[in-house]
Formats: structure tokens, sequence, C-alpha cells
């Protein structure tokens, strides 16, 4: 059986203008090729199986502009979530002014063209690690806002990229865990 993957789609909330309902997009999906697949939160995260995931994600995005959709999706393996915060990655960076931890997904472009760890010349942001073209950050409020760790990557790299909260994939990686003990 094909291993786990999870599609993090840029800008989608689930029954919003611009973006399909759980159904719609699970259905394209699962039409693509995709099997076990499960939408989890209503982000646009979804979990899947499928030998090329990339390509069922490629497949399924004709339907998803049917239904209005017309953004990026970024595919990365479950495991890779796994292996990242194995250990508490975030440990040393967190302060007074942490406001969130963020994992954050990116694709095309170039690399990232800083040393990590690095701040934003705002200071609401840190990058500290990254790894198969997924950083791991910090957010601060700053000034009556947060930091954009998805902005600052696509400065940087001229790609595309989308974010979620370490909560998040942490209730991810915990759903899935129940479900397969």
């Amino acid at each position: 059986m094909a291993d786990v993957s999870v599609v993090f789609y840029r800008n989608m909330n689930l029954g919003h203008p611009g973006s399909p309902v759980r159904a719609t997009l699970e259905a394209a999906l699962s039409n693509a090729g995709g099997a076990s697949v499960r939408s989890f939160q209503t982000n646009g995260t979804v979990l899947f199986r499928a030998d090329d995931p990339r390509a069922v994600v490629d497949a399924a995005a004709g339907s998803l502009r049917e239904a209005g959709y017309t953004d990026a999706g970024i595919v990365r393996p479950l495991d890779l979530l796994r292996d990242l915060l194995n250990d508490d990655p975030f440990a040393g960076y967190r302060d007074e002014r942490t406001y969130r931890e963020t994992l954050t997904f990116y694709d095309g472009g170039s690399a990232l063209p800083v040393d990590l760890p690095w701040t934003g010349p705002r200071d609401d942001i840190d990058l500290i690690a990254a790894s198969g073209g997924t950083a791991l950050g910090i957010i601060r409020l700053r000034g009556g806002s947060v930091g954009s760790p998805t902005s600052e990557i696509e400065r940087m790299t001229g790609g595309v990229a989308t974010t979620r909260t370490l909560g998040t994939i942490q209730r991810l990686l915990a759903a899935v865990a129940r479900e397969t003990s």
C-alpha cells in the first residue's frame, strides 16, 4: 500500500467563495486516483494515499477549477512531517514574544537564499530550519499584525507557499496515529 501523503492547498477555506466544499475536494482527489482521501479541518489540508501523489494532485486540479478553486496544492509525505517534529525543533527559539510556531510548505522558485536561522527585517518572523521544501518558523505579533512566513518565503524564492500552525500539524499526526493504532 502507498505511503500517506498530505496536500496543503494554498488559500483554501472549505465552503467559502473560491474554495470547494469538503465533498467536492475529497471527490476530486479520489477521482484522480487518490485512496483513503480525508480532508482534515477546513483549511485545505488533505491526507491521501497514492503511488504518485503529485500526479494525483495535478489530475484533481481540473475538478477543483470547475468548483472555483485555482490556487496551488503542495504535497509532502506524512513521514517528513513526523521526522521534522520528532524532537522539539522549536526549543530554544520560543520566547515571550512567540505568537505561533509554523510549518511553511513551498514549491518552485529558487532555494531559500538566507542562512538559517534567519530573522525578518520587522523582527516578526524567524525561519529556524528548512528541509524538503518545508520551513519551520516562529511568528511574533508586532504592531497589531503577525509575521507571514508564506509571503516572506514566496518573496525570497519566487515560488508558492502555504503555512500551517504547529498545532494543526500535531493534530494531523495525532489523528493518523489514532487511525493506525
